[in-house]
């Protein structure tokens, strides 16, 4: 019995040796928010798991295999990376949206002054108020793309999965309702600068549109875009000898304070305004039940007011820069602690 077993592990170490392991199961290479996206894109047979590189762009030939298989095509394009841009456009009209982007890419104000800032503006606002853009944790900020970049193939699978299960309708939906005041002269600078913007992600701490360059003041961030306040400060700030935003038309305002709990501290008790005194280029501020509730240390988000109850601002929830609603009867105008306005 002995040697019979002896002979049996014999065979079995030699057969280990002459013949091929199993393949051990291909890992998901992806960060983990995106893990439920691409498990569910591997199950619907839309993507190879054993391809699929998360921090990696992807080709725009992957692209187009990726939409004709989940939506039945949308995109034809196969040279070369896909941009978040590009991403964004497609989705959007898969999903009906394509003439609400257009409105938005073309409102005027009612004396017929228009912005005038490119068809991406509406593409890059609606797909962020449908939720197909995730915004990266802090540590793989340098890994985020604005539009005209190539976007990494985690934030494509998710964007995909976001439009094929559950886009947020509603959201989209409400940006319907957006419309332009008539503005002054600097405000139609101030408002066509910011919304020139979009399509630049969320970077916590950001400030700039791009990588900053090499002996910017005002600290390194990993890739361009802005935080809430960030962004006010870009679009507003004064220009100096080393302080100069990228193609702005105007020299700006003093704005020294760079938090949007800052910005409130610093606004002059008689200067805080309501919001039926609010006009376009004023900053909003908010804090959690509003002025009633809350102070100006507490104050955790800032926008651009644009008139007509709208502000634009850059929101960690949509990734980047986008449209809200800000008028009586909305989440957000329940949260209003001020405005201050800095634009004389």
């Amino acid at each position: 019995m002995r040697a019979a077993s002896l002979k049996l592990v014999s065979i079995a170490a030699v057969l280990a040796v002459l013949l091929p392991a199993a393949p051990a199961a291909a890992r998901l290479r992806a960060p983990d928010w995106a893990k439920p996206a691409v498990r569910y894109l591997v199950n619907q047979g839309w993507i190879d798991k054993t391809q699929f590189r998360g921090d990696a762009p992807m080709a725009r030939r992957d692209f187009k295999r990726l939409m004709q298989a989940a939506f039945g095509g949308g995109y034809r394009r196969t040279r070369g990376k896909v941009t978040a841009g590009e991403v964004s456009a497609a989705l959007v009209s898969v999903l009906g949206r394509s003439d609400l982007a257009a409105r938005l890419t073309t409102v005027t104000s009612p004396d017929g002054w228009a912005p005038g800032v490119g068809v991406r503006f509406g593409t890059e606002v609606v797909a962020r108020e449908l939720g197909l853009r995730h915004d990266r944790p802090t540590d793989q900020e340098g890994l985020e793309a604005s539009a005209s970049e190539p976007l990494p193939q985690a934030d494509v699978a998710w964007a995909v999965w976001k439009a094929a299960t559950s886009p947020a309708t509603y959201s989209a939906d409400t940006l319907n309702g957006f419309s332009l005041p008539d503005l002054g002269r600097k405000q139609r600078k101030v408002v066509k600068f910011a919304m020139s913007l979009t399509g630049t992600p969320y970077i916590w701490g950001g400030d700039w549109p791009a990588r900053t360059p090499a002996g910017y003041p005002f600290g390194s961030q990993p890739s361009g875009g802005f935080d809430c306040s960030g962004f006010l400060w870009y679009v507003l700030q004064a220009k100096t000898s080393s302080y100069s935003p990228i193609d702005r038309p105007y020299k700006g305002w003093s704005l020294p304070e760079r938090s949007s709990a800052d910005m409130a501290k610093a606004t002059p008790r008689k200067q805080r305004l309501g919001f039926r005194k609010l006009r376009a280029g004023d900053i909003v501020l908010f804090a959690p039940g509003g002025r009633s509730r809350a102070r100006a240390r507490d104050v955790y988000h800032a926008g651009l007011y644009l008139g007509r109850g709208w502000m634009i601002h850059s929101s960690g929830s949509r990734a980047g820069i986008s449209l809200a609603d800000i008028s009586p009867g909305t989440w957000w105008h329940g949260e209003i602690m001020w405005g201050r306005r800095v634009i004389s």
